[in-house]
């Protein structure tokens, strides 16, 4: 195939492309139409749909471990409309509507990538990625007058979930020299917070014990960060191990699942622990 077909048909294919945007923002406004719209799309707000794109981001990442293509390319799909509905609904709020959205991004990609848009420049990984975090860190400064570090945090993390606060603050405090040194040193941190915790629980005061879990969640987020593990991931990874191990247990006690005492599920857990183990050895 000669250079130019391939230039044709990618040509043909965007065109298509545009058209089914088109037909998706036109179904999206179906979907909130005050008078025909959908009931229950039409209640909802940006905060009542987070649930929704944490349950779809989840999902997308799991087909990506599946490798399933058509899964992938669903999940996708379903990002895509929590983006248009959040666009919508920052049309319907006279915030924003799905033109800034899209004007934005192709304004930042544009921005930080200026060996691409601005002059044709081949760069290494690593230069890129310098550029990137050079210009990324010129725009906050830009937009926020506050020069304080830790009020930049507290805005910037406001609205993420707690989980990905963490790590922002983390990457953001270690450029200062606030880092850790070593795991040994976040082991200890962990067994300090951890001995704090079980005080908590000794005086029974809620709120301690909701302070002292919170500060070992942090010092364990702070682990996953230094040894550059996803904790998402590493999370979904145990959930998909425990139900492993929990269906095995599940076809040994039958109908008589009820009926297990903690002892005999111990007894069961490790009969499930070494057959998964002899499985994937």
């Amino acid at each position: 195939m000669s250079s130019n077909d391939r230039y044709n048909l990618q040509k043909n294919s965007d065109l298509e492309t545009l058209e089914s945007f088109k037909i998706l923002i036109s179904n999206v406004k179906s979907l909130k139409d005050k008078t025909w719209g959908c009931p229950w799309q039409k209640i909802q707000s940006h905060k009542s749909l987070i649930p929704f794109l944490n349950e779809e981001s989840s999902e997308f990442i799991d087909a990506i471990y599946e490798k399933n293509a058509d899964n992938i390319c669903e999940e996708l799909g379903d990002l895509l409309l929590q983006v248009m509905l959040h666009s919508e609904i920052g049309y319907e709020n006279k915030e924003f509507e799905l033109n800034d959205v899209i004007k934005n991004l192709n304004k930042k990609i544009i921005n930080r990538h200026p060996y691409i848009f601005h002059k044709k420049e081949k760069v290494s990984l690593e230069k890129s990625q310098k550029i990137w975090e050079n210009i990324k860190n010129s725009e906050k400064e830009a937009n926020h007058i506050e020069s304080s570090i830790s009020k930049n945090l507290n805005l910037k993390i406001k609205n993420l979930p707690p989980t990905v606060g963490t790590d922002q603050i983390t990457n953001v405090v270690k450029k200062y020299g606030f880092k850790w040194e070593s795991t040994d040193q976040i082991f200890e941190k962990l067994e300090e917070e951890i001995n704090e915790f079980k005080e908590a629980i000794k005086s029974k005061n809620d709120s301690d014990i909701k302070n002292e879990f919170g500060d070992i969640y942090f010092t364990l987020l702070n682990l996953s960060n230094f040894l550059k593990i996803n904790p998402e991931s590493a999370l979904q990874k145990t959930n998909k191990k425990f139900l492993d191990r929990f269906s095995i247990i599940e076809h040994h006690a039958g109908d008589n699942i009820k009926k297990q005492t903690p002892k005999d599920f111990q007894r069961l857990w490790q009969i499930a622990k070494q057959k998964l183990k002899r499985k994937n050895s």
